[in-house]
């Protein structure tokens, strides 16, 4: 079967929602880099790993309060906007946003209670304390940054999806971090994040106070639907979980290597991690406006034509992730050693990291699928086994093998959640979301 056709209305708004997000995302990416290869370079491996550190933290601590809006609000906000009720909209929003506000407190209370036992039991880095207390202040501004970029996703604005999301946190963080290096500013580079975080809010509010304003109110008669508090956690605590062991699975590797290895490790292997990251420019475009289409294709039970757009978001990622892969696995040695000579030696690591992700390239927007279908509760058990699997490994070869045994752990969790996925997706949809080069057209 023919997957690209020239007059296809799908692929066309795929292509340039993915595209649109693909520039935006790159653009955030080259100044996420940017801002590594200034720690790297003037404050070295052992600095990187701190920071790394101190985000992944509140990376985790997000999750929370975040409570799966990242993925609840594009369904709800979907079905909504399709008679622009802003009543029942701002509702929603209203409601997502107390509950936000009561879990970010009780993490931020949770962390202060638990300081000293997360510090030298979990970590076990001394010193660690002053970071905990910046990721205290950082909790409520990310989880609402995380949530006015949901809202411009599900209205297809992609490009300020991107903006706020990644692209505009990053650029604040490294205008500051040359601003406070080059006037001698006292301040932790964590620190900076965090101010960062909070000028890109201010603009993010800013932002949303006038599309809001933009968004036409439709026929109140025909858009009486609305939610209860019960209905958006019912929907949202599934999507939580999911988030949580997904973003644990990933982070994992840090808060292990935290608990046997120096920060230097650390900011070796997060070196290696960013740069494979690269590859999922691609996924993070495309899911940026397929996930709004699966929402909208199922609400509709047209599976023929979500069909259709899983499998061409498929080979779109696979298309423009495979040349990055390729020169990550052939030239390994060469890209870390941008960093400094010290990072060379995560070589092996950014390879099998690159292997990891080469399946997930092939895979498709899985996981976005699953949560867009009705299908959260499946992806989060299948989640919690991957990082069950990820957890293990960690353990018995992080000791042994140091940085390519985290790398080889994550790589494995990695393949089993997609190909899991994949296979029940076929089971459930009828449909494979694979994509492989010469044998899948």
């Amino acid at each position: 079967m023919k997957i690209f056709h020239t007059n296809d209305k799908n692929l066309k708004e795929l292509i340039k929602g993915s595209s649109s997000a693909f520039f935006v995302k790159i653009a955030g990416m080259l100044f996420t880099y940017l801002s590594m290869l200034f720690i790297t370079r003037f404050f070295g491996a052992e600095a990187w790993g701190i920071y790394t550190l101190g985000f992944t933290v509140l990376s985790i601590a997000v999750v929370i309060p975040v409570f799966g809006f990242d993925n609840s609000i594009i369904r709800l906000l979907t079905e909504l906007k399709q008679n622009n009720n802003k009543a029942s909209i701002y509702k929603v929003l209203l409601k997502a946003s107390s509950i936000t506000i009561i879990l970010s407190v009780v993490v931020i209370l949770g962390i202060n209670y638990y300081s000293g036992f997360i510090t030298n039991s979990v970590l076990r880095q001394k010193g660690f304390e002053p970071y905990l207390l910046l990721v205290r202040i950082a909790v409520l501004p990310m989880a609402f940054l995380i949530l006015i970029s949901v809202v411009f996703q599900s209205y297809k604005r992609i490009i300020q999806f991107m903006l706020f999301k990644s692209a505009l946190l990053s650029f604040m963080f490294l205008i500051l971090l040359c601003v406070f290096y080059f006037l001698k500013i006292d301040a932790k580079i964590f620190e900076i994040y965090i101010y960062a975080i909070l000028c890109t809010l201010v603009i993010a509010s800013i932002a949303l106070f006038f599309f809001s304003k933009s968004i036409k109110d439709g026929n109140s008669e025909l858009s009486s639907k609305t939610y209860s508090f019960k209905e958006i956690i019912y929907l949202s605590f599934p999507m939580m979980l999911s988030s949580s062991f997904a973003l644990l699975m990933g982070w994992t590797d840090i808060l292990m290597l935290s608990y046997y290895k120096a920060p230097k490790d650390i900011g070796i292997y997060s070196s290696a991690l960013k740069l494979a990251s690269i590859t999922l420019i691609a996924l993070a475009s495309v899911n940026s406006i397929s996930s709004p289409k699966f929402a909208e294709f199922f609400s509709k039970k047209d599976f023929k034509g979500l069909k259709e757009v899983v499998q061409k978001s498929t080979k779109i990622m696979f298309i423009t992730s495979a040349p990055i892969l390729l020169i990550f696995i052939l030239l390994p040695k060469t890209i870390l050693g941008i960093f400094g000579p010290e990072f060379v030696s995560g070589y092996i690591v950014l390879i099998l990291l690159c292997a990891g992700r080469f399946i997930n390239s092939i895979s498709g927007s899985v996981g976005h699928l699953m949560q867009m279908t009705d299908n959260q509760k499946t992806y989060q058990y299948v989640i919690i086994v991957a990082f069950i699997i990820n957890l293990i490994l960690n353990f018995l070869l992080i000791p042994k093998y140091g940085i390519n045994g985290a790398a080889l752990s994550s790589s494995i969790a990695m393949v089993f959640w997609n190909v899991t996925l994949v296979i029940i997706i076929k089971k459930r949809l009828g449909f494979w979301t694979f994509y492989i080069p010469f044998l899948v057209k």
